[in-house]
């Protein structure tokens, strides 16, 4: 391990008569004042308290936030899932980088065909592959309520053809109006933008519609 030491200690080590001083050392590079990085603070989300309210239907539960709680069980996360089915009142659920996984995405699939009030969805930063993506997309063809799902950043790269089947979807669903995902395929890159562009068109085009109304 390397030790750290002062102009002073380096000049005395070195010595003047080697043309080191003290105040010339001190002018050559001076760096730039390094900046302590903080670790981002815990999630203070009380997990089981959130299940237990979603299961109740909470009136006053709109958003559940579970982003970076790395330690919730498999099992809990597919019961938020399950529990948001019958729930009438969340809006948004993020539970990006929680380690969920293809179980966990099939069950929020599950839960994305027969829920109606959902607004939002992240599921970023986790270990989906193709299949749990495929299945969320799959979903999205029967809901007509959630306007935002993040998926972006997963641990290995979804493909061509899984990136194709988002295109496509965003083509059919003209409710989602934000989706959290960079492509790597220009493709079907361009089809999801242009997809995305023409359903907000259409939010627009409703809105005018609506106040002339």
């Amino acid at each position: 391990m390397h030790n750290l030491i002062t102009n002073t200690q380096f000049c005395n080590i070195v010595g003047s008569s080697n043309g080191v001083d003290q105040e010339h050392f001190s002018n050559v590079v001076k760096g730039e004042k390094i900046l302590p990085v903080f670790d981002e603070p815990p999630n203070p989300t009380n997990v089981e308290e959130s299940l237990k309210r979603i299961k109740e239907n909470d009136v006053r539960l709109i958003e559940v936030n579970l982003n970076n709680i790395k330690n919730i069980p498999i099992p809990t996360l597919k019961d938020f899932a399950k529990a948001l089915e019958t729930n009438t009142h969340v809006k948004c659920l993020s539970l990006a980088a929680t380690r969920s996984n293809d179980p966990v995405a099939i069950a929020f699939a599950d839960m994305l065909r027969v829920n109606k009030n959902l607004k939002s969805l992240n599921m970023e930063s986790n270990f989906i592959t193709g299949a749990g993506v495929l299945a969320l997309i799959d979903a999205l063809r029967d809901n007509e309520t959630l306007t935002e799902l993040k998926i972006d950043n997963q641990r290995q790269q979804l493909g061509t053809a899984v990136e194709l089947e988002m295109a496509k979807m965003l083509e059919e669903n003209t409710n989602i109006l934000k989706f959290g995902y960079q492509f790597t395929q220009q493709g079907p890159r361009t089809r999801a933008a242009n997809a995305i562009t023409k359903n907000n068109d259409l939010v627009r085009k409703r809105r005018v519609e609506g106040d002339h109304q």
